[in-house]
């Protein structure tokens, strides 16, 4: 089924339609030229048979009785072959003379062997009769020229047109499967440019056809594209980094006024407020540095055996009182027996499954559970994170990983938007793909991770993957630390008096 489909999606192309639609016009051109060829040629040779028995009745006309005609039909007919031609003479009395007999029923004229004669045509004969001395002359050319024409243009047609349309068909399909090829390269270059993959490129060759000029616009596009998100995640990390001591220092200041006020008056509450607001600013600030390192790659230096079984019976042990505080329930389901090893951060992996547990208690009302699963498969390994709440719509999914992005539904509740754009950083540095799914009820957030032997692959490469993100996230942010769970908002309230 997976091939039929394939195969329709192929006849589907164009470059395939292409090669198709040349083939028929190529085919149609040869068929309509070897049809009007046999047309006339054939007219031609009709002309020429037509022309010969009018000659030969015109020769027997020098005569008016019907002994001497006879006898000028028995001696032609005696020099020719009756499978060529035929020369019959009905005589007024009924006897017939030449090399074949014809007996006459109406406007027909049916022609036999002679007794004693030999063989006629197999291929027919083109007939002329004329009254003639009293009797009827019967006149016949063969049509073997017509039958040899016939199998001489069949045998063009089988030898040399088929093949050929068969031998063009066949090279038309190879090139235009190359160039199927390259416009599928395109496609898939196209489909991570916009899932986000902005070092996405399609690299053609210097062939210097239509194509290569489309893939050289790709890739300038995707350059520019790719230096725009670079400069804007450099002016971001700038921001973040300028502004966040003076907010630090703001929100210490407000602390110090808020404790310096009465603690019941007024103004301490107002205080209060605004050392709460100022936290929030900070930790936006916290996240986005976080973000422009994770982004710069500095961290795969760092990168070594990870068991993810083991970060995820850590974290479900640390985030089970706060779930049954907020009314959730957290469950873990059943980790496979021996480790299940990635390459990566211990911390930023660890970052991530806070993050996406944090995420599902949030953002779920009391009562629902939040399931943590780690299956090992051949090709990969799937973290995921499900919940049974509303879930998010699919429109939403990829706006959602988005800095700074909320639900218009999440507002009213604590956060900053940055927590899954954090997730999604942390799984690109690991070269993991993140997917956001339906639970039916709910929302399943999956990351799935490569093998190790591909992951320190791409580790050892990520120096050549992305030259601009390590740009943007290493100016200005060089002191920024790893925090493993900043502002984890579980956390500090159930460690609050």
């Amino acid at each position: 089924m997976q091939r039929v489909r394939h195969l329709s999606a192929l006849l589907r192309s164009s470059p395939i339609r292409l090669a198709i639609g040349l083939v028929a016009v190529f085919a149609t051109v040869n068929f309509v030229s070897l049809g009007l060829a046999w047309i006339q040629l054939r007219g031609n040779v009709e002309d020429q048979i037509s022309a010969n028995l009018e000659q030969q009745v015109a020769g027997f006309r020098v005569t008016g009785d019907p002994r001497t005609l006879a006898a000028l039909v028995e001696a032609e007919a005696a020099a020719v072959d009756p499978a060529n031609r035929i020369l019959v003479f009905v005589a007024p009395s009924g006897d017939t003379f030449g090399n074949a007999t014809a007996s006459l029923r109406g406007r027909e004229v049916e022609i036999r062997r002679r007794r004693g004669g030999r063989s006629l045509g197999e291929e027919g004969y083109e007939l002329r009769t004329e009254a003639m001395a009293q009797g009827i002359l019967v006149v016949g050319e063969s049509r073997a020229p017509i039958r040899n024409m016939e199998e001489t243009f069949i045998g063009l047609l089988v030898l040399s047109i088929i093949p050929t349309l068969l031998i063009s068909l066949a090279a038309g399909f190879a090139m235009s499967l190359a160039a199927a090829r390259r416009v599928r390269h395109f496609e898939t270059t196209l489909t991570r440019l916009a899932q986000g993959d902005l070092a996405a490129r399609v690299a053609e060759d210097k062939r210097g056809d239509d194509l290569s000029r489309i893939g050289a616009g790709i890739d300038r596009m995707a350059a520019a594209q790719e230096a725009s998100m670079s400069a804007l995640r450099q002016v971001s990390a700038d921001i973040a980094h300028d502004l966040k001591t003076p907010v630090q220092r703001i929100s210490v200041l407000l602390a110090d006024l808020r404790n310096r006020l009465p603690a019941e008056s007024p103004e301490a509450g107002i205080a209060e407020r605004a050392v709460i607001e100022a936290d929030r600013a900070v930790s936006v600030f916290q996240a986005l540095l976080m973000i422009a390192q994770i982004e710069g790659g500095s961290a795969r230096s760092r990168f070594e055996a990870v068991d993810l079984s083991g970060i995820l019976s850590t974290f479900a042990d640390i985030y089970s009182p706060a779930a049954e505080d907020s009314g959730h329930a957290l469950r873990l389901s059943t980790l496979p027996e021996e480790p299940v090893l990635v390459r990566g951060d211990k911390t930023l992996l660890g970052q991530l499954v806070a993050n996406l547990i944090e995420n599902a208690l949030r953002h779920t009302p009391e009562g629902c559970t939040v399931t943590l699963a780690l299956i090992r498969q051949a090709e990969e390994t799937v973290l995921s994170v499900a919940d049974d709440g509303p879930g998010i719509p699919e429109s939403e999914r990829a706006a959602v990983l988005r800095r700074l992005y909320r639900l218009e539904s999440a507002r009213t509740t604590p956060g900053n938007g940055l927590g899954l754009s954090l997730v999604h950083a942390i799984a690109d540095l690991h070269e993991a793909r993140l997917d956001l799914h339906d639970n039916k009820p709910g929302l399943r957030v999956q990351v799935s991770f490569p093998p190790m032997a591909r992951a320190q692959s791409g580790a050892e490469n990520g120096a050549r993957q992305r030259p601009r993100d390590r740009q943007a996230g290493s100016a200005g942010v060089e002191t920024t630390t790893f925090n493993p769970m900043p502002n984890n908002s579980f956390l500090v309230k159930r460690g609050s008096p």
